[in-house]
């Protein structure tokens, strides 16, 4: 029997590939507080022809009787609508709920006993995310030493659907900028994760704004002493079916639209250097919020999809 999942926020960048991800595998039912009525297939075109779902209001009491709830509500609104929810599962891909007591951290690969058969699982952060699986392995060993400096460009689309002065994707076409230098609010997402695999880590993170539509590609920089650390993510991923160990750079044509993150280690005398390319919509938001709940329901996984392009 499918799950009945509900959905607030399915018109946004994440909650429309949530819905892409989990057609035909759960029941769904989208909801808004502005768009009662309308047909999900007119406000995401892309949708039409794979439901005829109608914007239902928000009702805790009737998401309350689903088998799980996904937020994909702006940062700020999922804190006020989970009081009055009592879904046996919500999934929250705002940063409400990150470290928060009694959310799970969406973290699949390092988080995945926490994840089976969460009440409540708050999904990360586009580029804590790839920025985690890049550091996760030498923090977990005990190899790193000071501070970690970070370079990560991110896509249009992970700023969400509303366009801004610094987000509209014209101004970024044929162009790269910095912004948040050293401020970047998933800092202290990242070292909060990296502390619970050992030890204070500091992360200096510089982030740009690059001329594609959706993708991540982060630059990591750690001192490892003497330690092997391709070794040491050959551990940590071998088995990993959503991370690939790549040789070369990876590419962000390459994990565009799955739940995949390419990783690509280089080591020089004690300096490691590891490349991540992620899908900010895909592993970054929707396909990995998906894996937590396929986790918390017990569903068969089938996230892990090849890439849309060659």
């Amino acid at each position: 029997m499918r799950p009945k999942v509900g959905i607030i926020g399915a018109t946004g960048y994440a909650g429309s590939e949530v819905v892409r991800w989990l057609l035909g595998r759960a029941e769904l039912t989208v909801y808004s507080s502005s768009r009662v009525g309308e047909r999900l297939a007119e406000a995401v075109p892309a949708l039409e022809g794979f439901t005829d779902e109608v914007f239902r209001p928000i009702d805790p009491k009737e998401l309350s009787g689903l088998d799980a709830v996904v937020l994909a509500t702006p940062h700020g609104v999922a804190r006020d609508l989970v009081r009055g929810i009592d879904a046996p599962v919500i999934v929250d891909l705002s940063r409400d709920h990150r470290h928060v007591h009694g959310w799970a951290y969406g973290q699949v690969e390092w988080n995945r006993d926490q994840l089976v058969g969460a009440p409540r699982i708050a999904v990360p952060g586009c580029f804590a995310t790839a920025i985690s699986l890049s550091l996760a392995p030498l923090v977990a060993a005990g190899v790193a030493r000071g501070p970690f400096h970070v370079t990560a460009m991110t896509g249009s689309t992970g700023s969400g659907a509303t366009a801004s002065a610094g987000t509209h994707h014209p101004l970024r076409f044929a162009n790269t900028r910095a912004y948040k230098v050293l401020t970047h609010q998933h800092v202290p997402e990242i070292e909060a994760f990296l502390a619970t695999l050992g030890g204070s880590h500091r992360v200096q993170f510089v982030p740009l704004s690059g001329p594609v539509d959706r993708g991540i590609f982060a630059t990591s920089f750690a001192d490892v002493g003497r330690a092997d650390a391709f070794d040491l993510f050959r551990r940590a991923y071998g088995d990993a079916p959503y991370v690939r160990l790549r040789e070369g750079t990876p590419e962000l044509r390459h994990v565009r639209g799955t739940a995949l993150a390419d990783l690509t280690v280089y080591q020089e005398a004690e300096t490691a250097v590891v490349l991540a390319a992620i899908d900010n919509l895909g592993k970054g938001a929707a396909g990995q919020a998906v894996q937590c709940l396929e986790l918390a329901l017990g569903l068969e996984p089938e996230t892990r999809r090849p890439s849309w392009t060659p």
